[in-house]
């Protein structure tokens, strides 16, 4: 149980505490829901910790690799940085797109450390050119996007459902010719 509070320090008179079959339930200053740890104040900091330890021997690793390779192949090891540190970054990113900018600016570095290690760089290389020969896209940018594909499929499997077979292969014909936003416009227009 969590009492969400915006003055963290403040002590009231009477503490929330919940009785469950002769057990007192007493708040407690974080909690972790689906794998995302959430604190009393919403400022993350306990999950954006939880995700730098787990990061860190992973991005440990990448430099390992990195280093070891006799000609190493950026292309690979940008495959190995997404399967292996992405994966934990990314993690939760729908909640965390309510987070204030310093909370993604905490992540977009974390990425940027793991990248430098798989690349192979050193730590003062510019943040523009590790994006430019890597061509992945910022952590936040990459967030609102994967938010964006999963709610595109929604709409699409949820007008789907509405179809017969020869509208829905109409549908994919009319589909191929045009662009996401043009479809949305679409099935807003047919309710």
């Amino acid at each position: 149980m969590i009492h969400f509070t915006i003055h963290p320090m403040k002590k009231y008179k009477h503490p929330v505490e919940v009785k469950v079959d002769n057990t007192i339930i007493k708040p407690l200053d974080h909690t972790r829901l689906l794998g995302v740890i959430i604190d009393k104040q919403f400022n993350w900091r306990r999950h954006l910790d939880h995700i730098e330890a787990k990061i860190a021997p992973r991005i440990g690793l990448l430099r390992y690799l990195s280093r070891t390779a006799y000609e190493p192949n950026s292309r690979k090891m940008i495959n190995i940085f997404k399967s292996i540190a992405r994966t934990i970054i990314r993690y939760g990113y729908p909640v965390l797109l309510t987070a204030n900018q310093n909370v993604w600016n905490q992540i977009q570095i974390i990425q940027n450390k793991a990248l430098r290690a798989a690349l192979g760089l050193p730590i003062y290389t510019s943040v523009d050119y590790i994006y430019k020969i890597s061509n992945i896209p910022k952590i936040k940018d990459f967030a609102t996007t994967l938010l964006k594909k999963s709610v595109m499929s929604s709409f699409r499997s949820h007008y789907y459902t509405q179809l017969s077979a020869r509208q829905q292969r109409d549908e994919m014909q009319w589909m191929q010719l045009h662009d996401n936003a043009t479809y949305l416009m679409h099935y807003n227009a047919l309710g």
